[in-house]
């Protein structure tokens, strides 16, 4: 056999077996995009109760504090209201009160371990490092808490002020593991490192679509307060032991700590659909690849049977 064949009959063989291993890798992220994506509904419908719960309990402190204080309560007093004059110094007013100055930020920048998916890594460095240079030319300071090894060492590399990582977050991550990075997140807040706290992460859409997020996630700004939020509150009549302020002490961090954690498994869906999107477009290519082979080697077969029997012709016709 020439050398020619054998050589393509090795890269197909060869090509074949990388296609192997990627459709593999394919299946794996498609079963953990699986895991992710229920947890993450199931994880999303509790968020939004304890939200809810939230907006009522507060909306009726906050409605109950103006009436005391004969101020007219409507939506216009709601919202100008100083909640340490509701809630008392503490955690409650801390976290979902704006501090007067802001000096720093912090952002929670999520990326992945590894390679190998697609764009995943690449579109939350390449948008975080945006950032960074906004934050540069207005002269404001930025701290960075890394979520991901590919990019905590990017950041490092470039310079920038990198004061936590964590890059032992498994593929399918639950609560009691992401509770040290959520908690280092909230006490970094409470004790000034930061004056506010934004998660950056890739939002997972759909299998083949994602789209980068940044959030606000201290001081708590989502929460619905309102008249409408006290009057459901009443509704529902809630018994509260031992006190609404004793609660809400113990909600409030909780809140935010699934908050952040809900961000980080939205993520890692992210991530698991972009590996099986980009693992299926190398099988893909890997096809496409096998099927040219494939061709060029039955091509250089037909030419060398081609040759071959116009040697015998020739050599048949040289004896007549």
């Amino acid at each position: 056999m020439p050398a020619s064949l054998l050589e393509l009959k090795k890269k197909i063989a060869s090509v074949k077996q990388t296609g192997k291993i990627t459709e593999a890798m394919r299946m794996v992220s498609a079963s953990k995009l699986n895991q992710t994506e229920k947890r993450d509904e199931g994880y999303t419908v509790y968020n939004d109760h304890v939200r809810q719960t939230l907006s009522r309990l507060m909306s009726a402190q906050v409605v109950s504090h103006l009436h005391k204080e004969n101020v007219a309560i409507d939506e216009d007093s709601i919202s100008k209201i100083d909640y340490e004059n509701v809630f008392g110094l503490g955690v409650i007013s801390d976290m979902v009160q704006a501090r007067k100055e802001v000096k720093t930020t912090g952002y929670l920048v999520i990326t992945g371990d590894r390679g190998l998916v697609g764009s995943y890594n690449s579109a939350v460095i390449k948008n975080m490092m945006g950032l960074a240079e906004d934050a540069k030319a207005e002269n404001k300071d930025i701290k960075i808490l890394a979520v991901g090894s590919v990019g905590a060492e990017f950041f490092k590399k470039n310079n920038l002020n990198v004061v936590y990582e964590n890059a032992a977050i498994s593929d399918v991550p639950t609560f009691d593991e992401v509770l040290p990075i959520v908690s280092t997140a909230i006490k970094m807040y409470l004790n000034g490192v930061y004056d506010e706290l934004y998660v950056c992460y890739t939002h997972h859409i759909n299998s083949l679509s994602s789209a980068f997020r940044v959030e606000k996630m201290l001081p708590i700004v989502d929460i619905d307060i309102g008249l409408k939020e006290a009057k459901e509150h009443r509704d529902l009549e809630y018994d509260i032991e031992p006190d609404i302020n004793t609660v809400l002490t113990t909600l409030i961090p909780q809140y935010a700590r699934s908050t952040i954690y809900g961000a980080i498994l939205d993520a890692k869906t992210a991530e698991h659909a972009s590996s099986m999107t980009a693992m299926q477009s190398a099988t893909d290519n890997v096809n496409d690849l096998v099927s040219s082979l494939t061709t060029k080697l039955n091509r250089a077969r037909q030419a060398e049977i081609t040759t071959e029997i116009t040697e015998i012709v020739s050599g048949a016709n040289a004896l007549k």
